[in-house]
């Protein structure tokens, strides 16, 4: 009896000392993986794509954007494989990078100059472009510039914006265009029954005058120093005719001021 019970704790404590080692096995297999270590095999696949990846960057052939390229070597860097091929890869990327990246910054200041050059002009306006001139012109720079970041820029649009509202202000318009714009606008405005658009235009314009009764004559002619008139009427009985017509048929020729520089004569002639 005695040697059998032997036997069995023999056999129990030698299955005791099998599982023990598997398990140890399998523990220290684990700890491995957890660990992050790389086998032989890991680390060399690792290596070849990162040359790979690298070379592509070299060669200008990545698909990445710049900003991709960028952290693909950072983080090829920060794996520290000590590889001396890969390390000669790293820095030949690392230039290449950099000679974009001043090649962009070039570039980019090339458009920023560019776009400084037509808004000083706009400033200038040197040709005496319309304000609907220079707003268009405005719009396209402020489009092909959005993407540039620069204050410089910036600065300059504000001010072209600016003038561009300065000239739209009525002080700032010429008085010739004033006349016809207010003309044409009572005679449209007739024309469609806007009553209260007439009459604030009807108000604007004898504003511009001296007086309602200022006198307007309408030349029907003019061949050399002869000139041949209609019969005279007032500023106030010329914008009647334009609200009972519903249509401006003159431009206006010429006006005097008066001391206070406002119109004591004007002048039309049939367009």
């Amino acid at each position: 009896m005695s040697e059998i019970v032997r036997k069995i704790k023999s056999f129990q404590w030698h299955n005791f000392i099998i599982m023990a080692l598997i398990a140890a096995v399998v523990i220290g297999s684990d700890g491995c993986k957890t660990s992050g270590k790389l086998t032989k095999k890991e680390r060399k696949a690792q290596i070849e794509a990162a040359k790979r990846q690298l070379t592509e960057i070299i060669n200008g052939t990545s698909t990445k954007t710049f900003d991709e390229q960028e952290r693909v070597v950072s983080e090829i860097i920060n794996k520290n494989y000590n590889d001396p091929t890969l390390n000669d890869l790293i820095i030949k990327a690392q230039q290449k990078l950099k000679r974009v990246s001043a090649d962009k910054e070039k570039r980019r200041m090339e458009r920023v100059d560019a776009a400084k050059a037509k808004l000083l002009d706009l400033l200038l306006n040197k040709e005496n472009k319309s304000a609907g001139e220079l707003q268009d012109e405005l719009d396209k720079i402020k489009a092909d510039t959005k993407d540039l970041y620069s204050d410089e820029i910036n600065d300059l649009i504000t001010r072209v914006a600016k003038k561009i509202d300065d000239m739209k202000s009525p002080a700032n318009i010429p008085l010739k265009t004033q006349l016809e714009k207010n003309f044409q606008g009572v005679a449209e405005a007739s024309k469609s029954g806007n009553a209260s658009q007439v009459s604030t235009l009807t108000k604007n314009t004898i504003d511009l005058f001296s007086a309602p009764d200022a006198p307007v004559l309408i030349i029907i002619s003019r061949e050399g120093s002869i000139v041949d008139y209609d019969k005279p009427t007032t500023i106030k009985r010329y914008l009647d005719f334009l609200k009972d017509q519903k249509a401006n048929k003159n431009a206006v020729d010429s006006y005097l001021l008066d001391q206070n520089g406002k119109i004591k004569e004007l002048d039309l002639i049939k367009k």
